[in-house]
């Protein structure tokens, strides 16, 4: 898995910050600036940044306005391209072919947290709380 300092510097064309943000959101992207919630553990902290790499590398505009079908569909575009170049289905094939104890260990040993294994276990169509 790799860590936060490992993946800003796979992409440097973007300025990284780090700043106490209101309740609710743990990540930004303005152009070439991504913010991250300081305030939050360093586990979640790497996964909003896949997101918000996945909005600076896949949306267009101002999509804020989730009411708008075009808005919805970068917010899930963008934030699939996150879950997918943090945990490729790859890496989950391998992990499930090993002897786990159970998914806490799994995203223990991937340094993400277990909601955020599950929710790209789903993605991926993997059964709910089981990465086999």
């Amino acid at each position: 898995m790799e860590d936060i300092d490992k993946l800003m510097s796979d992409f440097p064309q973007f300025n990284y910050q780090y700043e106490r943000m209101p309740e609710g959101i743990d990540g930004l992207n303005i152009g070439n600036e991504i913010i991250i919630n300081s305030e939050i553990g360093k586990e979640e902290q790497l996964q909003w940044l896949y997101e918000e790499i996945g909005h600076a590398m896949t949306s267009e505009g101002d999509i804020t306005d989730y009411h708008d079908r075009n808005n919805s569909w970068q917010e899930n575009r963008a934030r699939s391209w996150g879950m997918r170049h943090c945990l490729p289905r790859k890496e989950l094939e391998r992990i499930s072919k090993s002897n786990v104890d159970n998914d806490y260990e799994v995203a223990d040993d991937l340094g993400i947290q277990v909601d955020y294994l599950h929710t790209v276990g789903l993605m991926y169509g993997l059964r709910y709380k089981s990465i086999d």
